[in-house]
């Protein structure tokens, strides 16, 4: 794995970079405009970024949105990031695979264990606390795009949410 790149992204501007990309790429997927991040912290962002998925979602299902569509921006631009996050560090097993996704999902204060492929766990999620469930699922996408672009193939499969009232969130990768 080439870890120049994976401690840049390990530290604090790994994350602004990161959140960067995410509310960029997010905001193309909704149609929407990217909400201004000039002069904010990470933390700040990363707040922004959790209010501006909740209400764009929240709109996408009041409005009656193609669901389906969305779901499938959204895991599309997240395959082809996880995909160039996966060229520029060059994992060379699954082992270092969720290596990489446990640092990304780190840095926007998501704490996730386990194995993939296999379960995984998300004891701790920041977006929980501005997510409905019907939102949490069709933001997964972009996790269920992440996962598939940084293993090149793969199928994320939520069975469990704390937006759905569990302590935890449970996940199967294959």
């Amino acid at each position: 794995m080439n870890r120049l790149i994976y401690r840049a992204l390990s530290g604090r501007f790994g994350a602004y970079l990161e959140l960067q990309i995410l509310m960029r790429q997010t905001a193309k997927a909704f149609g929407a405009e990217v909400p201004k991040a000039a002069g904010r912290s990470t933390p700040e962002l990363l707040k922004v970024y959790a209010q501006f998925t909740a209400k764009e979602g929240m709109r996408a299902i009041q409005h009656g949105d193609n669901l389906e569509t969305l779901h499938q921006k959204l895991y599309e631009m997240a395959y082809a990031l996880g995909n160039q996050i996966c060229r520029w560090l060059k994992p060379k097993d699954e082992k270092e695979c969720f290596a990489v996704i446990t640092l990304l999902y780190h840095n926007i204060r998501i704490q996730m264990e386990g194995e993939a492929p296999g379960t995984v766990c998300v004891r701790k999620c920041y977006f929980s606390d501005f997510y409905t469930p019907e939102i949490c699922d069709l933001i997964s996408a972009i996790d269920q795009g992440i996962f598939a672009g940084i293993y090149q193939n793969g199928k994320l499969t939520f069975r469990e949410r704390i937006t759905e009232g569990y302590d935890v969130c449970r996940a199967d990768f294959r």
